[in-house]
């Protein structure tokens, strides 16, 4: 739960600085756990098969897949949103890893 809200907290501050747009506490819990969601189940499904080059392939899909969704819930050009996902990405995979105590 905490990772969600980090997760959240990331999201709306990428979003006011990057996009300069608001974005409440709320919608971005729901986008953040939405992107977690699918980032977890896509690396345990790759990860079995691509050992730890899965887990990148995971990031970097949920990455553009996020920013797809960031363009259509926000209306954000294409560009940000990507920029704005990538970053999400890294910084919930950097935190997941950090707190499983890989």
């Amino acid at each position: 739960m905490l990772v969600i809200l980090v997760d959240a907290v990331v999201l709306m501050s990428l979003m006011k600085s990057i996009n300069d747009q608001e974005v409440d506490l709320g919608t971005a819990v729901l986008v953040a756990l939405g992107a977690a969601i699918g980032a977890n189940i896509l690396a345990a499904v790759l990860t079995p098969a691509l050992g730890l080059i899965g887990i990148f392939a995971a990031t970097i899909a949920v990455a553009g897949l996020l920013g797809f969704a960031i363009s259509a819930l926000f209306g954000t050009e294409i560009k940000r949103s990507v920029l704005i996902g990538g970053v999400f990405a890294v910084v919930h995979v950097a935190i997941t890893v950090w707190l499983s105590g890989f």
